[in-house]
């Protein structure tokens, strides 16, 4: 496998930040430090091409942020945290929203590679695991938010198995509801993974099933919630309550929900996760699970601005999971 940025920085003894700096012939590299990474480079053999196009650029103070989309009100709070991160250390941000189509996706990767950018944070999109190797072989730090593809990169992430299983105990152990459903997220993330795990685990726990049927395919998105929520209603036996991977495709479910003339919670309970601004605003109220997403951009921007300013050691890749909590409203039975 090609030598990475982490492995150069590691065999220099240095900071990925100051690998990228020589990569990009930038200042404040001592002489010394500058040969020794150069060194690393040509035994590792590090992406020639990326390091002699790295030679001619300059440095450009902003960071790349990628997200699947930007009117999307959990997104908006991850922008909000990298962004702040980056004003507050005079960097500017750009955004790409990644559509469904892939060839976006690319588009956008290309367009940061190419040194539009000093440092990427990727949050939540479908991202190739060769993709973000080609980025960080051409210099370029990437951080990660609620991905975890387990190739020793920064990574943040909320604690979805904690909070998931938080609101399922609450639904199973204080209503006892014996018959739950859950509406899917993505299958790119850990987070729908994470969440329906927690679930599983409560109800076998307490002697209850998980039927195949009553996991219905969402993607976070706006009318999924809805679409699958009909599957749910039509089955001869409808669930008592639906947990759904997020607050949209909750809200959707409702939705649903009264358009049969059923009511929310007397025939079927609703729970979400994230705990968006329109959640408590929704009749009724929507329990949910509340996750610091605010945190998770600040937290991702600072690493990637730590990553390329730092001239200590090296930051060692780590993984940072942040702690979510159950709020309960009135859609779950309270």
């Amino acid at each position: 496998m090609a030598a990475t940025i982490f492995d150069v920085a590691k065999r220099a003894g240095v900071s990925i930040g100051t690998v990228s700096r020589v990569v990009n012939n930038r200042d404040r590299v001592h002489p010394d430090t500058r040969e020794r990474v150069l060194k690393a480079i040509r035994e590792l053999d590090y992406h020639a091409n990326a390091l002699a196009r790295g030679l001619a650029s300059q440095e450009t103070a902003t960071l790349g942020l990628v997200i699947p989309q930007v009117n999307d009100p959990f997104f908006f709070q991850v922008v909000r945290g990298v962004e702040e991160a980056a004003s507050a250390a005079n960097y500017a941000l750009l955004i790409a929203s990644q559509s469904r189509l892939t060839a976006s996706e690319h588009r956008y990767l290309h367009l940061f590679r190419r040194g539009h950018v000093d440092a990427m944070v990727l949050a939540s999109i479908e991202v190739h695991v060769h993709e973000v190797q080609e980025i960080m072989r051409q210099g370029i730090p990437i951080v990660l938010v609620q991905l975890d593809i387990g190739k020793n990169i920064p990574t943040f992430l909320a604690d979805n198995y904690s909070g998931g299983r938080g609101i399922a105990e609450h639904l199973v152990l204080e209503h006892h509801y014996r018959r739950v459903a859950f509406i899917t997220g993505t299958n790119h993330t850990p987070d729908s993974r994470e969440r329906l795990r927690a679930l599983r685990d409560v109800l076998e726990e307490n002697n209850l099933d998980l039927p195949a049927h009553y996991i219905v395919q969402g993607d976070y998105l706006r009318d999924s919630g809805y679409q699958a929520m009909q599957q749910l209603l039509n089955l001869s036996e409808r669930p008592e309550a639906v947990f759904a991977a997020n607050d949209q495709m909750a809200i959707d479910a409702m939705m649903a929900i009264r358009e049969r003339g059923l009511r929310i919670p007397e025939d079927i309970a609703v729970v979400g996760f994230d705990d968006i601004p329109m959640a408590s605003y929704v009749s009724p109220p929507l329990t949910t699970v509340h996750q610091p997403v605010y945190e998770l951009g600040w937290h991702a921007a600072h690493m990637a601005l730590e990553i390329i300013n730092s001239d200590q050691a090296m930051i060692a890749p780590r993984k940072m999971l942040l702690p979510t909590s159950p709020v309960i409203r009135r859609s779950c039975g309270c």
